[in-house]
Formats: C-alpha cells, structure tokens, sequence
C-alpha cells in the first residue's frame, strides 16, 4: 500500500523529476532554471482525512513556494487569513498534505541516514526510490527528492527532516545549498479545501472523464514523429492541413523572446488511417509566437506577436509570398501573446471581412503599452496602421476565441488576480472585463475601457460563463463550434491546457445577456488542446503545447506523470451514440436539463437522481479565489418529458450572480451508465 500511494501521490507533485544521477555542479533539469531550496507545496484538505487516500490529481495548491529545506515550526502557518466567508477563514496549520520537492546533492558515495520528527505516514523518494527504512545508499552528485507530507492532527505539529552523511554519527539540518528547487515565475495557487481520491466515485461522475470520448477515435498525424507545439490550424482547398507552431518552451518571464520561435507548416494526407503517411512542409520560419490561423480562399493568415500576416502562394516562385495586414503595437512582455483567429464576413459581398484577435496582459513587469489585456478588431479592407478597433479591456489571459451560431464573439480567461475563476466572456464593445493593468509609474498603462474604481464589481462586465478552477477548467483555450449536424451542434468546444482534453460549452441568452452551462467531453489526448479545428469531413483536429515559465502551464500526462510540451492529433467520428448530458437551460423556476438518449420516467421524475448547489465568488487582487457563499439547493419537482430525453426541475432560491452545480447519475433505457454526470450553469438572469 505505502509503494501504491507513494505512485499515485507523485503523479499529483505536477513537475517532472529526472531520476538520473550527475556528479555535477548542478542537477539535470531537463531545461528548468532552478534556485536554492526545495519547492513546497501545501494542500488544505479542511477535515480529518484517511493519509492512505492521494489527492486528487490536477489540483492547484493552497500555496506554493521555495523553502531552504524540510523545516517547519509547530503552529505554522502556511496561508494568511483571507477575508471571505466562515468556511474558508481557517488557516493552514493542519489538516493538509505538504508536498516537498526539487533535487538533493550526496557531496560523496555512501549510505546517508534520514530521520523524520513527524508522524502521519511520511514517504521520502530520493532517486526515484521510496525510502523505507530511513536510509539509503547515493552515488556522489544530484539526486531528485521528494517528501509527501499528510498532516491529520487536529492542532499543527513540527515537521522537520534532518540527514546524517557517511563517516558522520550525528543528524543534523541539510545545507540549503546541497537542495535545488525548480525557479518558476508564475505559481499558480487556489484557495480553499482540496479533493481526495474517492474510492466510491467514477470517471465522469465528481472527476474527469476518463480516456477519449467514445464516439472518436484518435490518430497522432504529427510527420515523422516531430515535436509538434501548435499554435494554429487551418486547412486548404486541397485537404492539406495548416498548422502555426512554435516553441512555448522558449518563452520567460519577463521579457519577450529576442529570437524567433515559430514555423508555419502544411501537412498532406492528414486524414490518412496510417500516421507514417502523413508529410510535412515547413513553408515559412522566423515567426514569433504565432497563436492564431485562418484560410481565406487558400490564403493563410497567421496572428504574431506584433503583427497579423498573410501567406500567398506564388506559382511562379513555388514559394509562399508573406506580407503584413496588421502592425505598429509593441510587445515589452512574455505574455503579451496576439491569439485568434475567428473571421466574420463584411457588411456586403465585396468587402473581405473582420477577424478578432486578442492581446494577453503583461504580467511580467506588470506594464504594459497601450491596448492591451483586449480583444480586437481587424478589418481587411482597410490598410495597415488604419484597420485596428480595440473593442473591450481587461483581459488577463485571453488565450482563445470563438464565433457562436449568431455570429457573436466569445474570448476565455484564465483566472488568477481579479479573476477567481476561469471565465468565458461575450465581447461587446466598450466593455472592461475585471483585469486591472497598473498605469503606475506614468508610463505604464491601463487596460482600454478600465474603470477608476478597482473593488472588481464596478464597471466590471459578468463573465457569461464561469468554469471553476480544477474542476471544469484550469487554463482553457480555443472555442469552436460543433459544425452542422453534428450531435452537439450549436454547441461550442473548448479547450484547456492544463486541465487537459475538451469540455462543451452550451450558451443562451436570457433578458438580452448570455450565460450558460459547460460539460466534460473528452480526455485521452497527448498534449494540452490548444488550438483546435474542425475539418469538412467532421474530423476534429487537435494541437497542444505546453511551457516552462510557470509552474502548471503544460498538460501532465497522467500514464508517466510528466509534463508535455507539445502534440497533433486527429479525431474521427466512429458513428457511436454516447448516453450523455446535452445541455441545461434556465426556467423561471428552475431548468431544463436534457440528455442525448432516454431515461426511464421513475428516475427522472425522482429528486433524489440530483445533486445542486450553488455558489459565488469575490474577484480580489490576489491569485484565484474560493468558491462563496456554497450551499446545497433541494429539487422540489421534477417533470419527465414524453420521450423521456429531458427533465424539468423546479428548484427554489436560487441566485443571479452564482455559479449552479447539478450532479446526476442516471442510467439510460438501454442500460447504458451516463459518460458524465456533471454540469455548471453561470446564472447571470433568471427568466422575467
């Protein structure tokens, strides 16, 4: 059991360990900068828990940081207050699981002695191996280390690790400068209580789903093998396939890249059954982050870090003529990333249309020029340095758009300072979306549209759709539209990073504001979806990456628990029907909630087949936030539809403004057991 727990309870320390050993002044790091010290991670479990159960994985930390070593004083504590609600005021000095990790140095071969002045089922992992009798034996040089700490007691007890070297007799503290931790820039936190693996619950039901969606297939269409980090896909008239790559791993804070770090490739026979026959052609180089792709009749428009190109093939040269549509912004921040890019046709037939871009915040050195944290507008029928229309503000990382069925445009965030949950936006011009940039010192500046006020309420526009943070959502990306005839079509997809896979997005609109629900729809991919694309043939083709200036900004795999940087892959429909949730719809009592096959009218007519609660949360200045004000909400009637494929339920007081969880577990007619049975509604409006 402790060897099964110590493997499950690794795959949630999110960071890639090399377990090979260097006598080296420093350790391998695959790449990562690293610092003195360990890195410490603190997970809040917020009750007596089972130490034999992991967390479970994909979770953010309550707080995590670089410590000089294992040491840490009785009533320590880890988080300070935060002024929110009852429930989540308690400070972090038990009940929780510390998790240490980076590298240890053996100055010399020999065996090493640990001593451990803590209870609560400890489990040190040096070199990849579990310690289990408090010694082991090290060549000279680096070693990875790992401390999984479970903290039960109901009062905060000392912690402290302690190693006695070959030839020494006593114990004593580990120099600060024979650990190493990983140096990150950004760290990722989330308040509030963490999840334990349940024994009881299954993929899909309280957790992700597990494995791809049944009705598709996966096929790696990357040629040759190649590292393939997408940051845009489009496709040709003659079936070839547009992909916009380029190295995440190469960016760090706080200053953008100095040399160019992308290639635009064409890849034939991207449909093919056989990966070995899939080709690639790079057909341009020297681009810099580029995050966005369109083909408009074979011409293929990329969005850069500071500019908007177009792609023309010369039939004369055979070669691929680039000019430039959008320019003249600056860039002084890793972050300040230009995604995109949906297109909408022009107000007649001769006009060529506009496409939406966006422009993250910077966050590295906290300035930023002008029109940033925003969603653009570009128009193709006017000149460059004459065709940019900033529409909306206060952004922080708004890493993927998309066009729903009426022709309205949808940007995602990603939740950290005045955002405490990842959101999806509607775009409306003029509007600020709770961002705030510094414009502190004087030359720095705000985000278009930012209010004077800064409490993240006034002036501030609702997110129409809010993901919570590790449980639908961690980093979300692209939005697509299903296409025509498809099951979920008027549905949109969504990808995310570091939560991994795709969910659906269903919107409406109710007293002219769009809100809606979001459901799990597939895992079981390579990489963290970043760009995504659906071709004529309903093949849904999927581009990841992943980078290093952050702690999480990457997928991890959860086979080998190690990060991935990069991937392509084709999905393709196998024709199966799968028993899920379709959507839920807002009532002026309650909702609707549908299913894609029937279920029996005794359980959908049962209140006890739902689960609801309902929540909120406070934008702050610091990095995410906790769920407010939760509470259960009881279903006091529930109608059957005649084809037994929905369900009205009336459910009294809920809330505008709140976030409503509905979990089910119902079983179809046909016998089948539900994909997922979870779905959040954003509750901006209730029905007049």
């Amino acid at each position: 059991m402790p060897k099964l727990y110590a493997a499950i309870a690794l795959l949630c320390l999110g960071l890639l360990m090399p377990t090979s050993v260097l006598a080296a002044d420093e350790p391998d790091t695959g790449g990562l900068e690293i610092e003195e010290g360990l890195r410490l991670r603190i997970y809040w479990i917020g009750g007596s828990f089972d130490t034999s159960r992991a967390l479970q994985p994909g979770q953010s930390p309550n707080v995590d940081i670089t410590v000089p070593g294992v040491s840490v004083q009785r009533e320590t504590v880890f988080q300070d207050k935060q002024a929110v609600d009852e429930a989540t005021e308690e400070k972090i000095t038990k009940q929780y699981i510390a998790l240490w990790s980076g590298w240890i140095k053996a100055p010399k071969a020999g065996v090493y002695g640990f001593e451990r002045n803590t209870s609560g089922g400890s489990l040190l992992t040096i070199g990849g191996e579990l310690v289990l009798d408090n010694k082991v034996k090290l060549d000279a040089g680096w070693h990875t280390f790992e401390l999984n700490q479970p903290m039960n007691q109901e009062r905060g007890k000392a912690i402290n690790l302690q190693w006695s070297p070959p030839g020494e007799d006593q114990f004593a503290d580990i120099p600060t400068d024979h650990l190493r931790a990983p140096k990150f820039f950004f760290r990722p936190t989330q308040r509030g209580k963490k999840d334990l693996v349940e024994s009881k619950t299954r993929p899909g039901l309280g957790k992700k789903v597990e494995g791809v969606h049944p009705g598709y297939r996966v096929t790696n269409i990357r040629p040759g093998g190649m590292d393939m980090p997408v940051g845009g896909l489009g496709m040709l008239s003659d079936g070839r396939l547009v992909v916009a790559r380029f190295d995440a791993q190469s960016l760090k804070a706080p200053s953008p890249t100095e040399e160019p770090n992308g290639e635009l490739w064409l890849l034939s026979n991207a449909t093919a059954d056989d990966p070995k026959d899939v080709k690639g052609e790079m057909i341009a180089a020297g681009l810099f982050e580029p995050s966005g792709a369109y083909v408009i009749d074979d011409a293929i428009y990329v969005s850069q870090r500071s500019e908007l190109s177009k792609f023309v093939y010369n039939d004369a040269t055979k070669k691929w003529d680039k000019s430039v549509v959008a320019s003249g912004w600056e860039t002084n921040d890793f972050h300040q990333i230009s995604a995109g890019l949906p297109w909408v046709p022009g107000p007649t037939v001769d006009h060529p249309g506009f496409f939406y871009m966006s422009r993250g915040a910077g966050l590295g050195k906290n300035q930023n020029p002008p029109n940033h944290a925003s969603v653009w507008k570009i128009d193709l029928s006017k000149p460059d340095g004459e065709n940019v229309e900033i529409l909306t503000g206060g952004h922080r990382t708004p890493n993927g758009l998309g066009l729903n069925t009426a022709g309205d445009c949808f940007v995602i965030d990603n939740q950290g300072g005045w955002t405490p949950a990842n959101e999806i936006n509607h775009v409306q011009k003029g509007k600020f979306y709770g961002y705030y940039l510094r414009d502190d010192p004087p030359k720095a500046h705000g985000a278009p549209f930012q209010p004077e006020v800064r409490d993240g309420k006034t002036g501030v526009t609702s997110a129409a759709i809010r993901l919570p943070q590790d449980e639908i959502g961690n980093s979300p990306t692209q939005l697509l539209l299903f296409p025509e005839g498809h099951v979920f079509e008027g549905q949109m997809a969504l990808g995310d990073m570091r939560y991994g896979g795709l969910n659906r997005v269903y919107l409406e609109k109710v007293n002219g504001v769009y809100q809606g629900c979001a459901m799990r729809f597939t895992q079981g991919l390579e990489a963290g979806p970043n760009r995504i694309f659906f071709g004529p043939d309903g093949c849904l083709y999927v581009g990841g990456i992943g980078g290093r200036h952050a702690s999480t900004w990457y997928w991890n795999d959860p086979k080998t628990g190690k990060p991935t940087y990069g991937g392509l892959e084709r999905m393709t429909p196998t024709g199966k029907d799968v028993f899920e949730i379709d959507h839920m719809t807002v009532t002026k009592d309650g909702f609707v909630l549908s299913f894609t096959q029937p279920i029996a009218k005794e359980t959908l007519e049962d209140s006890k087949t739902y689960q609801v609660k309902q929540w909120t949360y406070l934008p702050t200045g610091k990095y995410g936030g906790p769920k407010i004000d939760l509470h259960g909400l009881k279903v006091t009637k529930a109608v059957a539809s005649d084809d037994g494929k929905s369900v009205t339920l009336t459910i009294p007081d809920r809330r505008e403004g709140f976030v409503i969880h509905i979990q089910t577990d119902p079983v179809s007619k046909d016998g089948e057991a539900i994909w997922s049975g979870d779905v959040w509604y954003t509750l901006n409006q209730i029905p007049e």
